[in-house]
């Protein structure tokens, strides 16, 4: 695993848990779009638009 990923997998943990519970349904949501496709939350959280990426990082602002 390169370094960047590293980086990108603890960027995605800190959001996790620090998570209010408005973020926290909403990243529940890519968890069972990980679970049912097979992908891992990592995949599809590096997937997702950068519209649907911004408004994760608002709601983790608030």
């Amino acid at each position: 695993m390169s370094q960047i990923e590293r980086d990108f997998m603890r960027q995605v943990d800190e959001l996790v848990l620090s998570a209010s519970p408005e973020l926290q349904a909403k990243l529940a949501e890519i968890d069972t779009a990980a679970q049912m496709s097979g992908r891992t939350f990592y995949d599809v959280y590096s997937s997702l638009s950068d519209e649907d990426k911004r408004q994760l990082i608002v709601l983790a602002k608030k």
